[in-house]
């Protein structure tokens, strides 16, 4: 074989590792500090070339590049991560003179655990957790199928909307299932996964694509009875009659009394429209939550750091190499070559697990930061009217990372502040016209209004413009109706009480 064949293959080898090796990193993202720390135990477990850290050593020799063979592979993860990251996003223009003067901003490349100074009294704040993901998760684990149908279970269950709908095509989901988790899956495989896993978990009503769908799963989950039987073939044949309130069109195609109907319509009103959002759910699923961020305010000065103190921290186990030297004596060639390349594995991936780790708290440092900067006002304040319109873009241009970077990093994160304990993604919000006004103030002020108006009169769209006019706030009555839709209430005639 030629030399320049030869390189050739190295060059593509050295590829496919880096490509592995960022879909592990996207995985570490997306994880919690409570992921986290599994992972790295689970790590440990698998890897006796790694092990835990148990002394209170230096923190900057958990990550020494010079130890690593592998440091340009690293380096082409970083390039492959952040194509763009030729210069240090602290000095960029998002960041002024005073805002750099004002906040200490640690030397994150250094170690792959950043801790403060007072970590030591630091007390660990939790705080309930209502998300569904473990419970479902949970019961997934308890059904019969293959490790792969599994992992896409798992991703799809992180696909979730905060109700428990999945809004993604199924298209796009199997080329990200593709090309960031090397997981081959047709659209067919992906729907029959859908139906027969995903919308078998409870709460009844996961994993619905939209509202339709989701009042069937919870209807086939009921006994059958005529009044059930009457419900399911309403809201499979007669949807946009039942929206409408057109009672009387389908009451005589179906053929039923005025009393199975009102039955049938009680038991609709039993299904609930936001099964992830259930309070009688939240009693059962409560988990404690470690935020992944702190922010502290030091009058009137913001700081931030990572909340690692409860991670463990890892570093090579350097009795490895001696408690399986003696097999690198062997005198048979073979068994002598596989110690030897047994030996270099597990160092090579020790050594890049800890390279990811840091990786990830750079990239989670920098994405927290900007937040927090663009948001300064609202961290200070701790005021909603604060908010200011921000999207993943405006962040991912800020620290030069993907947007698909910067959502696995909001996604399912938590930040403490000095008002309380905050879900990141819930700091994103759209821009409100052309004013600076985050669309997120306008949906908590309508909530009020809706919420106080009277039940027997709701109040329709068109009057809701007008009370939002009369507060300071002139958008569009579609603009009124998208965010009423996106707060999960109905028009005005469906908030009326039903009347025969």
């Amino acid at each position: 074989m030629s030399n320049h064949n030869l390189g050739q293959e190295q060059q593509l080898a050295q590829k496919q590792i880096a490509s592995q090796q960022t879909v592990q990193l996207m995985k570490m993202i997306e994880l919690s500090n409570m992921g986290l720390e599994e992972e790295i135990r689970k790590a440990v477990d698998d890897n006796p070339a790694l092990e835990i850290d148990h002394e209170d050593n230096n923190i900057d020799d958990l990550y020494n590049p010079a130890d690593n063979e592998n440091v340009e592979e690293n380096d082409d993860i970083a390039r492959e991560v952040d194509r763009t990251h030729d210069e240090d996003p602290f000095d960029s223009d998002f960041f002024s003179e005073e805002e750099k003067e004002d906040n200490d901003i640690p030397d994150y490349r250094l170690y792959a655990n950043n801790r403060s100074a007072d970590d030591e009294t630091r007390e660990r704040t939790i705080v309930f957790d209502h998300s569904l993901q473990e419970q479902l998760l949970r019961q997934l684990g308890e059904m019969n199928m293959t490790d792969r149908e599994y992992e896409i279970c798992e991703y799809i269950v992180g696909n979730l909307d905060d109700d428990g709908y999945l809004q993604r095509e199924n298209q796009a989901m199997v080329n990200e299932l593709l090309f960031s988790y090397n997981i081959e899956c047709s659209v067919e495989e992906l729907e029959h996964i859908i139906v027969d896993y995903i919308q078998e978990l409870e709460p009844y009503g996961v994993g619905a694509r939209n509202l339709r769908e989701c009042m069937l799963i919870q209807l086939r989950h009921k006994e059958d009875s005529e009044a059930v039987n009457a419900a399911r073939a309403i809201i499979d044949n007669y949807f946009e009659d039942f929206i409408g309130k057109r009672y009387e069109r389908f009451m005589r195609q179906l053929c039923v009394s005025e009393a199975v109907l009102k039955s049938a319509l009680t038991e609709i009103r039993k299904l609930d429209p936001r099964p992830a959002n259930n309070d009688s759910l939240i009693e059962q699923t409560t988990s404690i939550i470690v935020p992944d961020f702190i922010i502290s305010n030091h009058d009137g000065q913001l700081e931030l750091s990572l909340n690692n103190t409860y991670i463990p921290k890892v570093k090579i186990n350097k009795d490895f190499t001696k408690e399986y030297r003696f097999l690198s004596q062997e005198k048979n060639e073979k068994l002598r070559a596989d110690a030897e390349k047994f030996l270099k594995d597990n160092l090579d991936n020790a050594n890049n697990f800890i390279n990811l780790l840091s990786l990830r708290e750079m990239i989670l440092y920098n994405t927290m930061y900007a937040i927090m900067m663009m948001q300064k006002e609202y961290f200070l304040s701790g005021n909603e009217f604060d908010l200011k319109p921000m999207v993943l873009k405006d962040i991912a241009e800020k620290v030069n990372l993907d947007i698909s970077t910067i959502s696995r990093v909001t996604s399912s994160k938590y930040v403490q502040t000095p008002f309380g304990i905050l879900l990141i993604k819930n700091l994103f919000s759209e821009a409100v016209g052309d004013e600076d006004v985050s669309s997120k103030a306008i949906k908590k002020i309508l909530s009020e209004i809706i919420e106080q108006e009277d039940k027997n009169n709701p109040l329709p769209d068109e009057q809701l413009c007008a009370l939002l006019k009369e507060k300071g706030y002139d958008i569009a009555r579609r603009t009124v109706a998208k965010y009423r839709e996106q707060l999960g209430l109905p028009v005005a005639r469906l908030r009326r009480e039903i009347q025969f």
